[in-house]
């Protein structure tokens, strides 16, 4: 498999999630405005302005689609991975393919890919460069491109959260709906942040397991 190929997969995917990231986006956006704008969060008003921001018309469904594209394009992929592994040096899981992964997942024939790689590199930028090598190998096979798909798709919602929980907390403590709620909200951002974040790094680690174990019984 060519680069450019491998390149043409990982776009194709990340179409595949713009959706899911509209609704992420979308659901955020409501609760906000009902919350520090509208000064109360129920089901009719988070109703009423989520078929306002989802209709396929309306000027919200547009700034929608146009705030999808942006937001994801604020954090580039290493700053996506620092927020998702919690690493500042090194962040990209592919780092610890062989020095942690590989010896973790009981589908991954360890002693076939150290004889096979050998030596098997321990530097994280090594191991990264060797794992992706075995990536493009391996790129179109479907459990591959399934757990690629819910990389990409949970690590783009981790960041997003990560953006939410910095901005909208500010919003709703400058918005005039109390302390206590304000915090509440923050808090509850905060912990949609942690989840989302901690479900990235569980997908990005069985991504480079999945391709470790492909190439141990190739």
């Amino acid at each position: 498999m060519t680069l450019e190929r491998t390149g043409t997969s990982q776009l194709h995917l990340k179409a595949r999630n713009v959706w899911w990231l509209r609704l992420f986006i979308g659901v955020n956006m409501a609760v906000f405005v009902s919350t520090a704008i509208g000064q109360q969060l129920t089901a009719a008003s988070l109703d009423h302005f989520w078929q306002r921001l989802s209709g396929k018309d309306g000027l919200l469904a547009f700034c929608l689609a146009l705030a999808t594209i942006v937001l994801n394009g604020v954090l580039g992929d290493l700053g996506k991975a620092r927020l998702v592994f919690w690493r500042w040096k090194n962040p990209l899981p592919g780092c610890r393919a062989f020095s942690a992964i590989m010896v973790t997942d009981p589908r991954i024939d360890a002693a076939r890919l150290r004889s096979r790689l050998s030596p098997v590199p321990s530097e994280p930028k090594e191991q990264n460069a060797a794992w992706y090598r075995l990536y493009k190998a391996h790129a179109d096979k479907q459990t591959i491109r399934e757990a690629h798909r819910a990389y990409l798709l949970t690590r783009d919602m981790a960041a997003l959260a990560a953006v939410f929980a910095v901005s909208f907390s500010i919003g709703g403590f400058i918005a005039a709906i109390g302390w206590k709620v304000a915090a509440l909200y923050s808090g509850a951002l905060l912990a949609q942040y942690v989840i989302v974040a901690t479900s990235a790094r569980n997908y990005g680690s069985r991504f480079v397991a999945n391709v470790l174990a492909e190439e141990s019984h190739a």
